[in-house]
C-alpha cells in the first residue's frame, strides 16, 4: 500500500464511522442524536400535532412552546406514555478508528519490540506505591495528600537494558473509572496484595476487570512485617487466588506469584525480571507517530495546558499536527518527565509532556500524527458537521427545577476532573439531582464566578489552589463554594448538599469498638491510645465517642490511625492499633473508643 493510499484509507474509515446526525423513530425506539429537540421537531418525527405535545406538557404543569427545546426528563416522560424507548446514538469512536487504520497498514515484517506498559494495582494501603517507590528509588507515598494516590502517575525505568513504563493508579473507590481506563491501556498488571489482609474488595474488583480485558497478571504478595516465606499466609492467599481463577504457576496454573517485601530492592528486581519474561509487545516504526494520552493538566506557573503522552510508534517533534478525538492540535513544545525541554524529537517508548493540544483529552485516548495538509483538510471537512451537531447537543441548558443543584466543577487535571464528574453522577439521588453547568481544568477566574452567579451554581474545586482575593470575591457575591485536594472530602460535601435539600433525622450507626490497653505520651503528638479493635472496624474518617465506666466523656474525630507503625485507612476486629484523637489526650486504660457514622434517614 503506497503512502497516498494510506492517507485515503484513514479518511475513508472516518467517513464510514460518522453516524447520521438525525433523531429517528424506528420500531418503538427513538434514536436520539441530539438532545436539543423542540416540540415542533418531535411532532414531525412522531407524526403528531404540535398542540398535542404542548397540551401533554401543560397538563403536567410544564409550560413549553413549540419552538422550545424539551428538557430530557420531560422528553423521557412523554415517550414512556406512548410506549417509546429512548436510545442515544453513540458518538464516533476515534480510538477505534485509529486502531483500525494502524491495523490495516501494518506490515508484520516491519514490527519491532516496544516497551511494556505496566499498571501497579491493589487495595488501598497494600503497598503498591511503596513498591513503585522502590523500583524507581523515589518516595512518593509519603507525599500523597490524604494518604492515597489521587492521580495516575507514570514512570519510566530501565532494567537489563530494557525500558519499562509503570502506571500507578488511585486506590480510592471514587477513582474506579480511572482504574478501568488504566487497565485498558496496560500490557501487564502487577496486583499487590498485603500478606496479612489477603484479597479485599478493591482487589476483587480489579481481578474482575483484568479477566474481562484478558490482561496478563503478576501477583506480588507484600509481606510488610512477617517472614516472606510464611507458608500459612502464602497458602491462604494462593487459595484465594485459585478461587478467583488466578491459579499460581507452582499449583499448575498460569499466574506468576511473587512473595516479597515492597521496600526491598531484591524483591523489586525479581519482579522486574518476571515482567521482562512476559514482555513480548511489538510496534511498527514505519507507521505515523502514534500512542496514548496519559493525562492533561495546567502548568502551575504558566497555566498552559500540558498533555502527557505515551509514544507507541515512530517519533514526535515540534510542529507536528496531532489528531485526537476528532480534533487537531499543533505541538509547540516537548518536555520529558523531568520538565526538561526536548530539542529534537521523542522516540517510541518515551513518555513526554507536550504544549499545543488546547482541548480536553482523556486517559487512554489514542493519538496519530498527521502532517499531510491535504489529509488533514479532508478529515476536518468530514468531521465539521458532526462536531457542530455534537457541540449543540451538549450545549448549556439550565432547567431550574425543585431539588436540582447546579454545579461548576474545576480540577487540576483531566483525570481528576473525570473522577469528580463520576462522583457527582454517583451521588445524585432520587430526591435531588445535580446539573453540571460547566467543567474546566483551570483555576477559578472571573468568568467562572460570573457563571456561578448567573446560574446559582455551587463551585467545587478539586486539587487547585485558590487565592484569598478570589475567595473574598466569591463570598462578596454570596456564591457557595468548596475547595479541597482530597476526593473523599468532596464526596462528604456532595452528601451534605443532598441532605440539605430534604428533611432528615440523624441516626448514629456504630461501625466498630476498640479498647484502650496502653497509653503513650509524646510532646509533639499528644497521647496515643494503644488499642485492640474488639468488634467491627475503626476507620480513620470515623467520628468517635470515648466511654469510661458507662459514661460518655468525649465525642470527636480521629486525627490519625496506625497499625504496625504504618498509617491505615481502617483496622479490623482482632488487630491492634494506635489512635490519636483531635482535642483529646486524657486516656485511661480500659476506656472504650466507639467509632460511628451519621446515617441520615428521610423523614416520611
Amino acid at each position: 500500500m503506497n503512502s497516498n493510499d494510506k492517507k485515503d484509507l484513514l479518511v475513508e474509515i472516518i467517513r464510514q464511522k460518522i453516524p447520521l446526525n438525525l433523531n429517528e423513530l424506528k420500531n418503538k425506539y427513538f434514536y436520539l442524536a441530539s438532545e436539543n429537540v423542540t416540540v415542533a421537531e418531535l411532532a414531525k418525527i412522531f407524526g403528531k400535532q404540535d398542540s398535542q405535545i404542548v397540551g401533554f406538557f401543560w397538563k403536567k404543569g410544564q409550560i413549553i412552546n413549540k419552538n422550545q427545546t424539551i428538557p430530557f426528563n420531560y422528553l423521557e416522560d412523554y415517550c414512556k406514555t406512548i410506549g417509546v424507548t429512548i436510545k442515544r446514538k453513540s458518538g464516533v469512536d476515534f480510538r477505534g478508528i485509529i486502531e483500525e487504520y494502524l491495523e490495516n497498514i501494518t506490515n508484520d515484517n516491519q514490527l519491532t519490540e516496544r516497551s511494556p506498559v505496566i499498571s501497579i494495582m491493589g487495595h488501598i494501603d497494600h503497598g503498591k506505591t511503596t513498591l513503585l517507590d522502590t523500583i524507581r528509588h523515589t518516595n512518593v507515598q509519603k507525599k500523597e495528600i490524604g494518604g492515597i494516590t489521587q492521580n495516575i502517575s507514570v514512570s519510566q525505568v530501565e532494567f537489563n537494558g530494557k525500558k519499562i513504563i509503570f502506571l500507578d493508579t488511585p486506590g480510592h473507590s471514587d477513582f474506579i473509572k480511572m482504574r478501568q481506563r488504566g487497565i485498558s491501556l496496560t500490557d501487564i498488571i502487577v496486583l499487590v496484595i498485603d500478606a496479612s489482609d489477603g484479597i479485599m474488595l478493591q482487589t476483587t474488583e480489579i481481578i474482575e476487570y483484568l479477566q474481562h480485558y484478558k490482561i496478563p497478571v503478576i501477583v506480588f504478595i507484600n509481606h510488610k512485617k512477617s517472614n516472606e516465606n510464611n507458608e500459612v499466609e502464602l497458602n491462604r492467599i494462593k487459595t484465594q487466588l485459585q478461587e478467583k481463577n488466578l491459579t499460581p504457576l507452582e499449583w499448575g496454573g498460569e499466574t506468576i506469584v511473587i512473595s516479597g517485601n515492597s521496600k526491598k530492592i531484591e524483591s523489586a528486581k525479581y519482579l522486574l525480571e518476571n515482567i521482562l519474561l512476559l514482555s513480548d509487545f511489538k510496534t511498527n516504526l514505519q507507521h505515523p507517530a502514534n500512542g496514548l494520552v496519559i493525562d492533561s493538566y495546567l502548568h502551575p506557573q504558566t497555566q498552559s495546558r500540558i498533555t502527557k503522552l505515551l509514544v507507541r510508534g515512530n517519533k514526535i517533534q515540534e510542529k507536528d499536527n496531532i489528531f485526537i478525538n476528532g480534533r487537531f492540535g499543533k505541538i509547540k513544545m516537548l518536555y520529558d518527565l523531568n520538565d526538561n525541554k526536548i530539542n529534537s524529537s521523542s522516540s517510541a517508548g518515551d513518555i513526554i509532556n507536550v504544549v499545543g493540544i488546547d482541548f480536553p483529552t482523556e486517559l487512554g485516548d489514542k493519538f496519530l500524527v498527521i502532517n499531510n495538509e491535504n489529509t488533514k483538510k479532508s478529515i476536518e471537512n468530514q468531521l465539521t458537521n458532526y462536531l457542530e451537531q455534537k457541540s449543540k447537543s451538549t450545549s448549556l441548558s439550565v432547567i431550574k427545577e425543585k431539588k436540582t443543584i447546579n454545579l461548576i466543577l474545576l480540577a487540576d487535571s483531566q483525570n481528576s476532573l473525570e473522577a469528580l464528574n463520576d462522583l457527582v453522577r454517583k451521588k445524585a439521588s432520587s430526591n435531588c439531582r445535580f446539573s453540571v453547568i460547566y467543567t474546566a481544568i483551570r483555576n477559578l477566574n472571573n468568568s467562572s464566578i460570573n457563571l456561578a452567579k448567573l446560574t446559582q451554581s455551587i463551585i467545587l474545586s478539586f486539587g487547585l489552589q485558590i487565592n484569598q482575593e478570589q475567595i473574598k470575591t466569591i463570598k462578596s457575591e454570596n456564591i457557595s463554594f468548596f475547595i479541597s485536594k482530597i476526593i473523599y472530602e468532596i464526596e462528604d460535601k456532595l452528601i451534605e448538599i443532598i441532605n440539605s435539600q430534604q428533611e432528615t433525622e440523624e441516626i448514629e450507626e456504630i461501625t466498630g469498638k476498640a479498647r484502650v490497653e496502653e497509653i503513650f505520651h509524646f510532646s509533639k503528638i499528644g497521647s496515643i491510645a494503644g488499642c485492640k479493635v474488639i468488634s467491627g472496624k475503626i476507620n480513620r474518617n470515623n467520628q468517635v465517642h470515648v466511654w469510661r465506666e458507662k459514661k460518655k466523656i468525649f465525642t470527636g474525630r480521629i486525627k490519625s490511625l496506625e497499625s504496625n507503625k504504618e498509617k491505615k485507612l481502617e483496622v479490623l476486629s482482632g488487630y491492634e492499633c494506635g489512635i490519636v484523637l483531635n482535642n483529646f489526650n486524657d486516656f485511661l486504660k480500659g476506656d472504650e473508643i466507639v467509632a460511628f457514622q451519621i446515617i441520615r434517614k428521610n423523614v416520611s
